[in-house]
């Protein structure tokens, strides 16, 4: 980590960012801290003139409410309709002219006095309710829901006083008082109030809410206000961009040239990054090429200047000369590849080996000599076909004859309780393939599928689509549990190591096998459920077209 840092401040880069900085940021800083403090001020001016406005319209508010309340207790204490209704226990001839006296008084005094929107008085003895509503147009047709909001009300028990609620799609406030014979109170439209606020206020994108018992907070692209009177809250949010928009023409202009002073320091290190750092980059980027093996790049730009034009000139005599140093040593590591592969191919078979042998002494044994005779000719083809030291691939057809006498093998062994059916493409003729390697999954497909009394069916195909070969084997033996199945699958992912020299090596060789002669296309999938079937598919690039001369030549 120490290193990384001391070569980061070390770099020709980093020091000519921080000339730059030094020379240019200091003024363009505080120009910057000069106008963000302007925007500060004038936020805060408008934040000012918001919460005073809020301010002013609760206080008016306020004073209505008051006169509300005075109102509705005058008629209940000094008014003697309302007295007198208030004792009745029945609708008669004196209620109802009481009830209707009480109205037109209260419906001009209510217009006489800057108070609610409506009024109401609730007798709960006759239950009737007398209800006067200032703007019947505007709240809607409150009255006519009276009924069932002062049944909610008396359900709902004691919440008295001055509380929000949402009747007919708009929102009131409403004053409520709740006693033993009575229940009284008054409203304000709350939609009309907004309206009424929202011609005071000067700006476009904001809004306005009251609500209960609600403390705003400022964001970073709004701007909130809050007022409150008896925990009802009126709310103002504007949106940020209303007050800062209108900034001075000159603030805005002091901001363009500041960052255009920092746009200086970019182009100037483009300038100085092309004339002395591209140069240098280009010779470091040669030498990680050379160092990733690529033995025939070169520089072959023309460099800005004569110093620049001797290395690169330099660095491609190197490189030359590297080159001719290792041709040796790639042939020499390309012969012990070659003996790695033989090495692979043999590691593959001692289990194949010893099951046969144990095959043939079994077959001794019981004195089946013809049984014998097919395995000894099987044996000498397929060491035939193993040690051919001048064929590191063969042709499928070759690859066929092996599984088949294999599979003709191991149903003398079982009784004849394996089985294999076959699906190739006429194309899968003319590919070629590492020796044994599909007729190492075909031992696996016995050696672990196999069921006491049960017959093996295995299914060898071999598709040819697209320029991809692709061969399946799938048998319906015991399948494999969910940890081994993950486990191998990734040891074909190269996520892991084989446990220990014996386990899955077959399966390890394999990949590394297909890896070598197809590259990193090539691969190995295993799909399986226990005690149902297990199938591998093998796939890997192959171009028909290419191969056909060397096949024709052979």
């Amino acid at each position: 980590m120490k290193k990384r840092v001391r070569r980061l401040f070390n770099s020709i880069s980093t020091k000519v960012i921080l000339i730059m900085l030094v020379l240019v940021l200091p003024l363009n800083v505080i120009a910057i801290v000069a106008n963000e403090k302007v925007i500060d001020t004038m936020i805060d001016q408008n934040k000012t003139s918001a919460q005073t406005l809020a301010d002013t319209f609760m206080s008016e508010i306020e004073s209505r409410m008051m006169n509300t309340q005075t109102l509705l207790y005058y008629f209940l204490a000094e008014n003697p309709d309302c007295i007198r209704m208030k004792l009745q226990k029945e609708k008669n001839y004196m209620y109802q002219s009481s009830r209707y006296k009480l109205y037109y008084s209260l419906r001009t005094m209510a217009g006489m006095t800057d108070g609610g929107d409506g009024y109401f008085y609730y007798m709960k003895k006759v239950k009737d309710a007398i209800v006067y509503d200032e703007s019947p147009n505007e709240s809607n047709k409150l009255y006519r829901s009276m009924d069932g909001f002062i049944a909610d009300q008396l359900t709902a028990g004691d919440k008295g006083g001055w509380h929000i609620y949402e009747l007919n799609s708009h929102k009131y406030l409403f004053f409520i008082v709740d006693q033993k014979d009575v229940m009284y109170g008054g409203w304000f439209n709350l939609d009309a109030l907004k309206k009424e606020m929202e011609k005071r206020l000067r700006y476009t994108d904001y809004s306005i809410s009251f609500t209960e018992n609600l403390r705003p907070q400022n964001s970073d692209d709004r701007i909130m206000v809050s007022s409150n009177v008896k925990k009802i809250h009126l709310v103002i949010d504007i949106k940020r961009d209303e007050i800062v928009g209108g900034i001075s023409k000159y603030v805005k202009v002091l901001q363009i040239m500041a960052f255009l002073y920092l746009a200086l320091i970019p182009a100037l290190f483009i300038f100085l990054k092309f004339l002395l750092i591209r140069p240098l980059n280009k010779v470091n980027q040669a030498h990680r090429q050379i160092r990733k093996g690529n033995q025939d790049f070169r520089i072959r730009e023309k460099a800005n200047s004569v110093e620049y034009m001797e290395a690169y000139r330099s660095f491609n005599r190197m490189a030359n000369n590297l080159k001719a140093l290792r041709i040796e040593g790639y042939e020499k590591e390309i012969a012990r590849q070659k003996m790695e592969l033989r090495n692979l191919q043999l590691q593959i078979r001692p289990h194949f080996l010893l099951n046969t042998f144990n095959l043939i002494y079994t077959l001794a044994q019981r004195k089946e000599i013809i049984a014998i005779q097919q395995i000894i000719i099987y044996l000498s083809e397929y060491f035939r076909y193993i040690f051919r030291s001048d064929k590191e691939l063969e042709l499928f057809p070759k690859e066929l004859r092996m599984i088949k006498g294999y599979i003709k093998m191991v149903s003398i062994n079982y009784s004849g309780n394996v089985e294999a059916s076959y699906d190739i493409d006429p194309e899968i003729n003319y590919v070629r393939v590492p020796p044994l390697l599909i007729h190492n999954f075909i031992e696996n497909s016995v050696k672990y599928g196999v069921k006491q009394g049960t017959m093996l069916h295995i299914l060898i195909a071999g598709k040819y689509e697209d320029r991809r070969v692709i061969f399946t084997i799938t048998d319906d033996g015991n399948g494999m549990d969910g940890e081994t199945l993950e486990q191998c699958r990734r040891l074909l992912r190269g996520e892991t190591e084989p446990e220990n020299s014996n386990s899955s090596i077959g399966l390890l060789n394999s990949m590394r096998r297909l890896k070598h002669f197809y590259g990193q296309e090539a691969t190995i999938e295993i799909v399986s459920e226990q005690g149902r079937m297990t199938s591998v598919t093998v796939q890997f690039p192959y171009n028909l077209e290419v191969e056909d001369e060397a096949i024709i030549g052979e």
